[in-house]
């Protein structure tokens, strides 16, 4: 089993360890993601062939989480995604937008945790379903559009849809700066079928 991770210091060590004997890491980033790394290195990840990703929550920046996963869904659909929630608990808004992206594989836990035992259970047991994640999900899509006062206005909720197309693009290995939403998803389109022929022809 190939295996990309993507996790903080502490808890990467442990999966690391622990996962020896259940596969190899071909790819890994330990550490803090925000702003325009957290692109970089799930673009990074993407270009690597792996049956399974494995996301600490704790490394991402929430407002770029979401976006991140969606990228690597699109790029490596084939690819397993499995995300590490530590004690979050069901109807959280974030994990909920996770679960939208047909991410199923939740891996909870408190702080006596001992996380490269329970990533390495799932990693031996068959992809979860969404009957296993459905708790989870709330309907919420994007962490983004939540906040204390409610959601945001439509005209924002525009412009950080169009940020997350160009997030996508980079993803699939072009900067393209989008400035209508229809041009932008015919944009990925474009993209999408391109990356399909560059793997066909190997």
């Amino acid at each position: 089993m190939l295996i990309s991770l993507i996790a903080t210091g502490e808890t990467a060590e442990k999966i690391k360890e622990s996962i020896r004997q259940t596969g190899e890491v071909v790819f890994e980033y330990i550490g803090k993601l925000d702003g325009e790394k957290i692109k970089d290195v799930f673009y990074s990840a993407s270009r690597v062939p792996s049956d399974v990703l494995v996301v600490d929550l704790k490394a991402l920046d929430e407002k770029e989480a979401v976006p991140a996963l969606q990228g690597f869904r699109i790029a490596r659909p084939t690819t397993r995604v499995a995300v590490i929630v530590h004690d979050r608990k069901p109807g959280d808004v974030l994990v909920s937008s996770i679960v939208s992206l047909g991410i199923y594989d939740i891996i909870t836990g408190g702080k006596d945790t001992d996380w490269g035992e329970a990533v390495k259970k799932v990693l031996l047991s068959p992809p979860a379903a969404y009957t296993q994640a459905a708790r989870w999900h709330t309907g919420a899509f994007d962490i983004s559009l939540h906040t204390e006062k409610g959601r945001k206005e439509p005209s924002k909720e525009v412009e950080r849809a169009k940020k997350q197309i160009e997030g996508i693009a980079k993803f699939l290995g072009e900067n393209y700066r989008c400035t209508d939403l229809n041009e932008g998803l015919l944009k990925i389109e474009q993209l999408l079928v391109k990356e399909v022929l560059y793997e066909q022809d190997y």
